[in-house]
């Protein structure tokens, strides 16, 4: 920081490299792809990823907006976010080197003192409305729930249709069985929105579902199986909430938006999708459904193997469907010109599931749905309207 220091004083003729990197890249899109770079170094589970991304850009928005309701200039508004960004991620991933998270907040800072010296007071008031948010932002991840740990004996008893371990994994333990309980931006539970029961285990639909997805592994076609890839998007990589942010950033570039609403949009769009996360596993924690593989090897196929790697949780809504179409409802309404391709992305999304031989379609179809419910209250809760596209949920 002394260095950042250094060149703020320095004379306004000379040239400062690192501060015109920062000028170059909004404040949203620069912390979205350090955020997304974490969770890639850290192998952060889908769940975590939309957590984290949900976070840092409720933080930073609201930082913003209380900058801009306080009647700071646009450089103090970008500070506030700067701070918010900052420290929220430092919160998230503790075993980063000590202080450079904020240091990069701090360095942003500094970099808009260098191109805004008439703005130094305005700057430092949004630098401390960051903290503050910041602080709070802390205080709402410490309570909720994503901390409590799982009592395996609260898990139901073996019987015919639940949920069972699968190869090649074979872990004994579902993933984050708890998170269906943790505290939503916008709905008011998790179970707020819960879809309808699935078929039943010894039903003719569970064994119609059960053929379509052998019937489809054996046939697939390349298109389907780079689908299936494409989509298959597990820990180590930039995870489903992920990806969907990669194609806020395409779109809000191509559309020029600018910083606030670049802040509100990736906000919205995060919110959406952390709270059609726990919408989707307090679905799959209430029926516990088994996986294709476990249908099909019982019934169909001993030696079936699906194309992809089945994930270590219940079957029954997909993540990435109920995910996808909670993203792609948010970003329809504020690219209506790329609406089509934007629905594409979230069907591809949903149907790289069966192609991948690890979901039913009634999956698919029901975590689509869910996931769109999801956006629609998100969209509500803003009161969505083309006069306010862009507007974000408190």
């Amino acid at each position: 920081m002394i260095a950042a220091d250094n060149a703020v004083k320095a004379t306004t003729g000379q040239r400062h490299p690192w501060a015109d990197a920062w000028r170059s890249t909004a404040a949203a899109e620069r912390w979205n792809r350090q955020a997304l770079d974490l969770i890639v170094k850290y192998r952060s589970n889908p769940l975590r990823a939309a957590r984290t991304l949900s976070y840092m850009h409720a933080a930073m928005d609201d930082a913003a907006r209380q900058a801009a309701r306080t009647g700071l200039s646009h450089p103090g508004r970008l500070a506030a976010a700067h701070a918010a960004g900052a420290g929220i991620l430092a919160h998230f991933f503790p075993l980063e080197p000590a202080g450079r998270l904020e240091l990069m907040g701090q360095t942003a800072t500094a970099a808009l003192r260098l191109h805004h010296p008439q703005d130094l007071p305005s700057i430092a008031a949004g630098q401390q409305i960051g903290r503050g948010v910041l602080r709070l932002a802390v205080l709402r991840a410490l309570d909720d729930g994503a901390t409590d740990v799982w009592d395996a004996r609260s898990r139901p008893p073996p019987a015919p249709g639940l949920w069972q371990a699968t190869p090649p994994l074979e872990t004994a333990h579902p993933q984050e069985p708890l998170a269906g309980r943790w505290r939503p931006w916008v709905l008011a539970s998790g179970d707020a929105l819960r879809p309808p029961p699935p078929p039943a285990p010894d039903s003719d639909a569970m064994h119609a579902a059960a053929v379509e997805v052998l019937e489809t592994s054996r046939r697939l076609t390349d298109t389907q199986r780079a689908i299936a890839d494409e989509w298959h998007l597990d820990q180590g990589t930039v995870t489903p909430p992920g990806v969907w942010n990669l194609r806020a950033r395409e779109l809000a570039a191509a559309q020029r938006f600018d910083e606030m609403r670049q802040l509100a949009l990736f906000a919205d769009v995060n919110a959406a999708m952390f709270d059609a996360t726990i919408a989707c596993w307090n679905a799959k924690f209430t029926w516990w459904v088994q996986r294709p593989l476990t249908v099909i090897r019982d019934r169909l196929d001993a030696g079936f193997t699906p194309h992809l790697v089945t994930p270590v949780h219940p079957s029954y809504v997909s993540g990435h469907a109920t995910v996808s179409g909670a993203a792609a409802v948010v970003l329809a309404y504020n690219f209506p010109d790329e609406a089509a391709r934007i629905e594409q992305w979230a069907q591809d999304a949903a149907m790289s599931r069966l192609y991948g031989g690890i979901h039913f379609r009634f999956d698919n179809d029901a975590g689509l749905q869910l996931g769109r419910a999801v956006g629609e209250q998100v969209l509500a809760r803003i009161g969505a309207s083309p006069s306010n596209a862009g507007t974000s949920a408190p």
